[in-house]
């Protein structure tokens, strides 16, 4: 498959991402033939996510949009859906919102490094 094959196809699955808010595609199709991997449509860049088992995670931007989406890989299929807001245009909008639990892990060890510090920064 060829780079414009692999454009046309995640096109069409951000297309529809898009219009029911995720989807699960497989990795290999009815007729046994291998999905395109997202990299190779130029569409994706490689990412991080919340850990869920996955293999890689991979986002792409919306143009003209606060939104973006954000393909998990898992060993049989890609989990795709759609953020609110794109990690790489609005870092703080996208974990408030997408990624509530990320943002709750850093502000709680943010906090215990800062109460760490007051413990035992007093003993010197």
């Amino acid at each position: 498959m060829n780079y414009h094959d692999s454009h046309e196809f995640w096109s069409v699955v951000i297309a529809d991402a898009l219009a029911s808010g995720h989807l699960k595609v497989p990795k290999m199709n009815f007729r046994g033939t291998p999905t395109p991997r997202p990299e190779s449509s130029g569409l994706f860049r490689r990412s991080v996510g919340e850990p869920k088992g996955q293999i890689a995670d991979w986002r792409a931007n919306i143009p003209n949009s606060s939104r973006g989406v954000h393909v998990v890989e898992y060993p049989g299929h890609y989990a795709v859906h759609v953020d609110h807001y794109d990690p790489a245009k609005h870092p703080v909008l996208h974990l408030v919102r997408d990624s509530p639990l990320t943002l709750a892990a850093m502000l709680a060890v943010g906090l215990g490094s800062f109460l760490l510090m007051g413990i035992f920064g007093k003993q010197t």
